[in-house]
């Protein structure tokens, strides 16, 4: 029986069961293959998926037929005919849509409160059957994931003496969280729930946290990085900044997690020096990893990438922001897309 449970919290869009496992193991699979490892971390590791994302998928195809029912979720009819307008501006693009869907019912409607809900009572009756028993817990969590574990850990979490409710600060700690495109500050710009905020809550390794160690991965193009990027230093943990591209997806899991900086301090995390990880090994596979990526009209990018930031005035706190920052998240990516050609078909992951 596996020693490591590691709790896997999705983020944006539908996601079906096993997905996001398939997704991690592809990512740290190639974390290895640049370092030209070959290493079994399945061998004491269990991943459990929360899948918040059925509520989500029931929720939207409930409203697929009409966007006027937002109007029963507490959204004026003003915010649904900009809503309206901009999914006609996707041209059927489901997938950016499905974002913005997804942000907007976790930000902005009860259908939030529901999915904390959810995921915290997952995480009780596991504690409560024993499941955690024995076990170093640990969370890997991704995108609107790290929202949903951001609010929902700062209710469940607390000081001194706990009722079966609620897991203590001291006694309970996840082991290690790891936290990719950490989006909590954007979230919490909007839903602005009680004790909550990512600057001053639990979710931190430090004095007082309810983490041992928490490692933050944010790539420098990812556009969902443009507005509150996180920025609340680990202790004991460590921030991860990558800024190579390789794939038109900079907000993709599996390209987070091939990057060897992060893919395989990962799983040196779980498995220290017995994983074959070490300094000149990693140093290697970063180098090779950088051979992989766009060396083409960085300047150009960089310079939209300024002027996506510059466009963006406003705190993400009303639907027509978050349709603002879901276009330029379009506009970026099609940007990057028409220089992936010029860099080759082997600088894609």
């Amino acid at each position: 029986m596996a020693n490591n449970l590691i709790i896997l919290v999705h983020g944006m869009g539908t996601y079906k069961p096993g997905q996001m496992t398939t997704e991690v193991k592809k990512g740290l699979d190639q974390s290895l293959a640049f370092a030209d490892l070959e290493f079994d971390y399945m061998q004491d590791v269990e991943f459990y998926e929360h899948n918040y994302g059925i509520i989500l998928d029931g929720i939207r195809k409930k409203e697929s037929e009409a966007l006027g029912e937002f109007s029963q979720l507490g959204i004026n009819t003003g915010i649904i005919a900009k809503l309206t307008d901009f999914s006609k501006s996707l041209g059927g693009d489901k997938f950016f849509y499905t974002h913005l869907l997804d942000v907007i019912y976790y930000s902005m409607t009860m259908w939030g409160e529901r999915l904390r809900s959810h995921f915290i009572n997952d995480l009780i009756a596991k504690k409560q059957a024993g499941l955690f028993d024995g076990k170093r817990i640990h969370i890997l969590g991704y995108s609107l994931g790290t929202a949903l574990i951001n609010d929902s850990l700062s209710k469940i979490y607390r000081s001194g003496d706990v009722d079966d409710q609620h897991f203590n600060t001291d006694h309970d700690k996840i082991e290690k969280y790891w936290s990719i495109a950490n989006v909590s500050r954007i979230i919490h710009e909007v839903n602005d729930i009680n004790g909550a905020d990512p600057k001053t809550n639990v979710v931190t390794d430090d004095i007082g946290g309810c983490i041992k160690k928490m490692t933050v991965a944010s790539h420098k193009y990812d556009p969902f990085m443009l507005v509150k990027r996180y920025r609340r230093e680990p202790t004991n943990g460590r921030f991860h900044h990558p800024s190579g591209i390789t794939q038109v997806n900079t907000h993709d899991l599996t390209g987070y997690l091939a990057h060897p900086e992060i893919g395989l301090n990962l799983i040196y995390d779980l498995y220290s020096t017995e994983s074959g990880i070490d300094a000149d090994n990693l140093a290697s596979a970063i180098q090779k990893h950088s051979a992989t990526t766009i060396k083409s009209d960085l300047d150009g990018l960089q310079a939209l990438w300024d002027e996506l930031g510059d466009s963006i005035d406003k705190p993400i706190n009303a639907i027509e922001n978050i349709t603002t920052l879901i276009d330029l998240v379009k506009k970026f990516n099609e940007r990057i897309e028409a220089l992936l050609p010029a860099a080759g078909a082997g600088d894609k992951v």
